[in-house]
This record gives C-alpha cells, structure tokens and sequence, in this order.
C-alpha cells in the first residue's frame, strides 16, 4: 500500500523552465531547514537554466507508492475500458463469433451463473455464491450513477461518481471472468436474462434519491471490499477490487458525514440511512448461511458503522436474497441497455 517515506532531511525538486512547459521532478537534495533546500535547489538546478517556478517538497510529506502497488497501478490489467482499442475490440469479439459464448446454465433455484463456478467456491459454498449476486449489485449501482455525473454544479464530484461508476461495472465485468465466463458469456450474464432471474440486493431498489444512492454505494463498496479481502491474498485481481472499493467507500463516507450534518439534509439522510442499512441485511444472502456469511456480515456491519453516522439498521444475521427484485430501478437499467445494444450496428467501431 502506498506509504510515507521516514527521510526527513531529504527534499524532493520540481522545476519548471517556461510558462507552457511541464512542471517535472529533477532530483532529489538534502538540507537541515525548509528555506534551505529552497536556496540549495535553485542553486544546483536552477544554475544553467532560467525556471519559471520551482517547488521544494519535504520527501516525508509525499504519499509514495511501493512495489507492491504495482498491479493496482497497472491501468490495462485492471481496467481494460479505460484503454483506446477497448470498444473496437469488444465490437470484434461479439459480431464476429456470436455464437461461441456458453450461455448462463440454469440452477435449480432459477439463478443463472457461468460455465464454471469458482473451484475455491465448491468447497465452501458462500463465495461461489455471493460473488455472481454482488456483481449484479456493482453492475445496477454502476449504471445508476452514470445518469448522475452531469447533477452537480462541482465539476470535480462529477468526475468521481463517473468514476465510480465505470469502476463498478469494471469490477462486476472482472468477477464474472474470475469466476469463469468469457467476454461473450458475461454480456448474456447481464444483459440477455429476464429481470425474474436477477439476484440483486434489495438496496438496489433505493437507488433514487440522492441520500439513499449515497448510502447504497457505502454499502455495496463495504460489502465488495470486505468479500474481495478474503481473495486479495492469492489473487492480485481481488487485491485491486478491494483497494478501489475502499476508495468508493471513503467517498461516499464524506458524504455520509455531510448529509447527516448539513441541516437542511440530516433530517432526510437519516431516514435513507435508516432504510437501506435495514435493507442490505441480504448483501451476504446469496447462499446457505454459515460461520464464513455471519463473519463477514459481521465485518460488514462494523464498516457501515463505522461511517459516523448513528442508526444503522443492519440485522444481527444476513437475511436471503430473493430472485426477481430490483424493481423499477433493476428494470430501468435493463431495458436501457437492451436498447442501445439493440440500435448498436456491429460495424460501427469498424
């Protein structure tokens, strides 16, 4: 995990040698006061150059990160959307060989999951289970917030819930493949079946109003990090997960925190507050309950509530998922994306 350097004599130099150039780190220097290593700097870098702007940073004030940091840092295996080919490729993949995806095997209960289940999962049955039904969770969440980026007057929220959004449906894409589908497999998982066969919690039919969206991201982000920690030890995949959802979840804390102090909101946040937790009680509900579901609800219940806000609502026990819920939100979310897929020419990133 990213960390803070101990070198307390050391500064770090970055110069700047024109207004429309870059601002770039050039080297490192050791100085016993702050306006010292600024004098030393300019004097070292700044002796055959005209600069612009010169900045002098104590090293232990930075946030660095470390070897260990190098899979989350590594954009095109853990985000594959974010790359420029990433559309044309799927285009490719899907009117070329349309045919070739393994359809979703029906179970016995009327969910739906991939040609393989996590061999990991068959021995324990609550992993296996819980991750398909979370991963519905992420994709519903990820779509919602998408019609959300353009409601706010601060460009920079913006962003972020555009990028929690994406990293959503980034993540939910990523467990299907984990747990054996292909790219094929993974668009009929979640766009070809009928709304009946969902699984998802009932917090996703809160996802109206702004309150409940942000409570319903803190819990879905909480209970994604806290099943993707029991995996981030063998697989570097479920490490990024986690470490991303933990971002979501210190987001979406500051704005628990805001709405439940912001007078004209803590009226309103606590009763959404109130709700949801009482509805994410079948975050871990997906399968049989064991000593593995109750543990991890238990740490889920810690998280939510360790968000600062008082009445959390969450059952001492996961309660079960039931098939076909979601609501009009589930229903809204489908029946968008059959639709652009369906106007969508194959040849149009050709």
């Amino acid at each position: 995990m990213p960390h803070v350097p101990t070198d307390t004599d050391v500064y770090e130099v970055f110069a700047q040698t024109g207004s429309g150039s870059p601002l770039n780190h050039v080297g490192s220097l050791v100085a016993p006061r702050r306006d010292a290593a600024w004098h030393l700097a300019k004097e070292t870098y700044g002796r055959r150059d005209d600069l612009f702007r010169l900045w002098v940073v104590r090293r232990t004030d930075l946030i660095v990160s470390s070897a260990d940091d190098r899979g989350l840092l590594a954009a095109k295996t853990r985000m594959p959307h974010r790359q420029p080919g990433f559309p044309t490729t799927r285009r490719r993949d899907r009117s070329a060989a349309p045919d070739t995806a393994a359809p979703p095997q029906q179970q016995p209960d009327g969910a739906a999951s991939g040609p393989c289940d996590d061999p990991r999962g068959a021995t324990g049955p609550a992993p296996g289970r819980l991750w398909p039904a979370l991963a519905e969770d992420l994709f519903v969440l990820g779509n919602r917030l998408g019609e959300r980026i353009v409601d706010y007057i601060d460009l920079e929220e913006s962003l972020a819930v555009g990028s929690i959004g994406q990293e959503a449906l980034a993540h939910a894409e990523t467990i299907l493949t984990l747990h054996g589908f292909d790219a094929s497999a993974a668009d009929a998982h979640f766009f070809e079946r009928p709304q009946e066969q969902w699984r998802v919690s009932r917090v996703i039919g809160r996802l109206g109003d702004w309150p409940s969206t942000v409570v319903c991201g803190l819990v879905i982000a909480a209970a994604v990090s806290v099943l993707a920690e029991e995996r981030a030890g063998d697989e570097p995949a479920f490490a990024a997960i986690r470490d991303e959802q933990l971002v979501h979840l210190d987001h979406w804390r500051r704005w628990v925190r805001a709405l439940a102090a912001w007078p004209e909101t803590s009226e309103e946040f606590t009763r959404a507050f109130t709700e949801v937790t009482h509805c994410a009680g079948d975050l871990f509900g997906a399968g049989p309950q064991d000593a593995l579901t109750d543990a991890l609800h238990a740490r889920l219940a810690a998280l939510v509530g360790d968000s600062g806000v008082p009445g959390s609502r969450l059952p001492h026990l996961p309660v079960p998922r039931a098939a076909g819920t979601g609501g009009s939100v589930l229903a809204d979310c489908l029946a968008r994306g059959r639709l652009v897929r369906a106007h969508y020419a194959p040849q149009v990133f050709l």
